[in-house]
């Protein structure tokens, strides 16, 4: 991955696989998203990138990879080995690029800094970062998403149409999920329990309602 595929993932904006900052997060913050990157197919993280895509910056570059690096190992159980890059994409404009791999060993537990008892796996959900679900967490695949890529051809059609829904329209409930794909609310419900189970998808319990969201990309 080099320059030309950074300038293209810049351009396309913030997604599942892909997240701006600014500049250094705050540390829990930070191993909060690189939890959420490795429990679901990875992805890369610009430092010194607006949430627009604009470039900003960082001034101490150095000092960012640093911290990233000491996140990743300190901050996330088990430890994420990540790849940083400097990248200087205009004259003077120092941007950090980190690319964090889908884990091998599912979940990855974000460490609370300021409390080491406190510790959540998370993962990505379009643009955000979301805690899993204990539903989730007892039946997360812990296989990559390579072996589940081979298993498309036995997912029957509405298991299709209930991944595309959620590619197009993430945090879908089963009722909403039901409806988008035209299909009872129980035959959804038990599409979505083998989706869950085989690692598809995950849930987010959001107030009083479940939420469902893509655990990988849907290609």
């Amino acid at each position: 991955m080099g320059h030309k595929q950074w300038h293209k993932m810049i351009r396309s904006g913030e997604n599942i696989q892909v997240e701006f900052k600014r500049q250094i997060p705050k540390l829990d913050r930070l191993a909060k998203s690189i939890s959420a990157f490795s429990n679901s197919a990875g992805g890369t993280l610009f430092f010194g990138v607006n949430d627009d895509g604009g470039f900003h910056g960082l001034e101490h570059v150095e000092g960012t990879e640093e911290l990233v690096t000491q996140v990743a190992q300190f901050n996330c159980n088990p430890p994420v080995e990540t790849k940083t890059h400097f990248w200087e994409p205009l004259r003077n404009i120092h941007i950090l690029v980190v690319e964090v791999p889908e884990a091998e060993e599912k979940p990855v537990y974000a460490i609370n800094p300021n409390d080491p008892k406190d510790a959540w796996p998370f993962f990505r959900s379009d643009k955000e970062n979301l805690p899993l679900d204990r539903k989730s967490l007892k039946t997360m695949c812990r296989t990559t998403s390579v072996p589940l890529e081979e298993d498309l051809k036995n997912l029957d059609k509405h298991a299709h149409l209930i991944l595309t829904r959620l590619k197009e329209h993430p945090r879908q409930t089963a009722a909403q999920l039901a409806k988008g794909c035209n299909i009872g609310v129980h035959r959804a419900k038990k599409i979505i329990v083998k989706l869950e189970q085989n690692g598809w998808i995950h849930s987010f319990f959001n107030e009083k309602r479940r939420e469902y969201s893509l655990a990988i990309p849907w290609k």
